[in-house]
């Protein structure tokens, strides 16, 4: 063995000698006899037979009876401390400084702050190589939305089925041409937009207009019902304010009619009962009225109604038109700036969703019953739920409509939630950090994409699994990819 410190005597010869020390029967003297023949010591020849022994020991001895408990030993080598770096900055937000701490509590070992960044950084190097080596094989609906650290802007751009992040980094600007270059890129990339949904960000619209990426902006309907329920919200205060003012006046006048008066200061009252009643009855139903009025504009930009039929765009048009001429009839300032700015002014592109999906389906909508329609529709909406294939329980003639139905409502895209969900995960880690670190973005993004959800319909699988990429390594393969334990492969169709 060349790895012994008297490579002259190997294995086998050292299973010998401490098998002839061990003998009872050895005779005296053979030990100096040995030590002589192999040129060693006589006490290299009993530290031989002592360590055998004690194996021996080790082995034979009595054990308890039935399954022997798993002996857990974690070596922290530079290996594990390296690894534990960049867990602890993306599955915990967590600074340099914070990763030092935790690396001694856990590890009781002290790594330097420039060990640590140094690290970090050539993980985040890894990171953005490999982000940038994403593509995937079906045209992703785009979720685009802007966050800040500091002053510094940040693009995140997330496909809306898979929730797989396509781009996360900081720019020094959010105009025009700095957004319409992150579009080109992402398409040089080998990413494919079927539209883009998106807040009323002036950038990003700026941004894909400037790129000339000939995809659909979807305004996005998340913004707009934050803002209705928003009004509503305030109409709700205001009501439960003028009940409160006309509950007091009704006190106030059972205290003024009654036999005898209740000690202390009379009950004093802004506005007469009969007028706070009036108040009250016009806030509350000032409420209700919006509250109908706001569900109804809902449920028109919706792309089936409750029958499971799909809805029609002129009568979306003119279901919206009336709601929104009615909800300015309310006469609050606020809501009829709503109205006529948010839901008017944004109409005809809050409608384009609604006559995309008309205009792909009119083809395999012919000759297709009201019944038929409902039922397809409806197992698309419970298609998780019962586990079925697209054309999966229907007649055969009918499986090629049901597919191709499937397909369509499948890209049904006018929101930008995920982006926004997405938003709240990252403030976290953008607010322990004074400035913008350049490793700590694509190593959050590197993490993401390769997480597993926990629950919820993407249980079990992670972004990249989702959006159709083939042998996706687990998170912790990932991870020694990522920290050159393995050759690390971009993640491709």
């Amino acid at each position: 063995m060349a790895n012994y410190r008297l490579p002259q005597i190997d294995l086998s010869m050292r299973i010998a000698l401490a098998l002839r020390m061990l003998d009872p029967a050895r005779p005296w003297g053979e030990a100096t006899a040995l030590a002589r023949q192999y040129d060693v010591s006589r006490k290299f020849l009993y530290t031989l037979a002592g360590r055998a022994e004690q194996s021996l020991l080790n082995a034979l001895a009595p054990q308890s009876p039935g399954p022997q408990p798993e002996a857990n030993v974690l070596v922290v080598n530079g290996e594990m401390l390296q690894r534990a770096m960049v867990i602890l900055t993306t599955a915990v937000p967590g600074t340099v400084r914070g990763i030092q701490l935790a690396l001694e509590l856990l590890f009781h070992r002290h790594c330097a702050v420039g060990l640590i960044s140094q690290t970090l950084q050539g993980a985040g190097e890894q990171a953005q190589r490999h982000n940038a080596g994403i593509t995937l094989p079906v045209p992703v609906l785009g979720e685009a939305d802007e966050i800040f650290q500091g002053r510094h802007p940040c693009l995140t751009v997330v496909d809306g089925r898979s929730f797989l992040v396509l781009n996360l980094a900081s720019e020094a600007s959010r105009d025009a041409t700095t957004w319409g270059v992150t579009f080109l890129r992402l398409q040089e990339q080998g990413i494919q937009f079927q539209d883009v949904a998106a807040d009323g960000a002036r950038g990003i619209r700026s941004g894909l207009a400037e790129a000339q990426l000939a995809i659909p902006l979807r305004p996005d309907l998340f913004h707009l019902l934050w803002e209705g329920q928003r009004l509503t919200r305030r109409l709700e205060t205001q009501a439960y304010r003028a009940m409160e003012t006309a509950e007091r006046a009704r006190r106030a006048e059972r205290e003024a009619q009654a036999p005898k008066r209740r000690r202390g200061k009379p009950l004093t009252v802004k506005v007469p009962r009969r007028e706070a009643e009036a108040q009250e009855e016009q806030a509350i139903e000032r409420y209700d009225v919006a509250v109908w009025l706001l569900g109804e504009i809902r449920q028109a930009l919706e792309p089936f109604n409750r029958e499971g039929e799909l809805t029609s765009s002129q009568q979306a048009r003119q279901t919206i038109e009336t709601a929104a001429e009615l909800l300015k009839s309310i006469n609050v300032p606020e809501v009829t700036a709503f109205a006529q700015k948010q839901v008017l002014g944004h109409l005809d592109e809050l409608l384009a969703p609604l006559e995309w999906l008309e205009q792909t389906l009119a083809p395999w909508r012919e000759g297709l019953d009201a019944e038929t329609e409902a039922t397809i529709v409806w197992a698309w909406q419970h298609r998780q739920v019962l586990g079925l294939a697209a054309g999966e329980g229907f007649p055969a003639p009918l499986q090629g409509v049901v597919i191709a139905f499937w397909e369509v409502l499948e890209l049904f895209h006018r929101s930008s939630s995920l982006a926004e969900a997405l938003q709240s995960w990252l403030r976290p880690y953008l607010q322990i950090h004074r400035g913008m670190p350049r490793w700590l973005l694509p190593l959050l993004q590197f993490f993401w994409n390769h997480h597993s959800f926990q629950r919820g319909k993407r249980q079990g699988k992670s972004p990249l699994a989702l959006a159709g990429v083939e042998n996706v390594p687990s998170l912790a393969e990932a991870l020694d990819m990522l920290l050159g334990y393995h050759s690390i492969v971009p993640a491709a169709a």
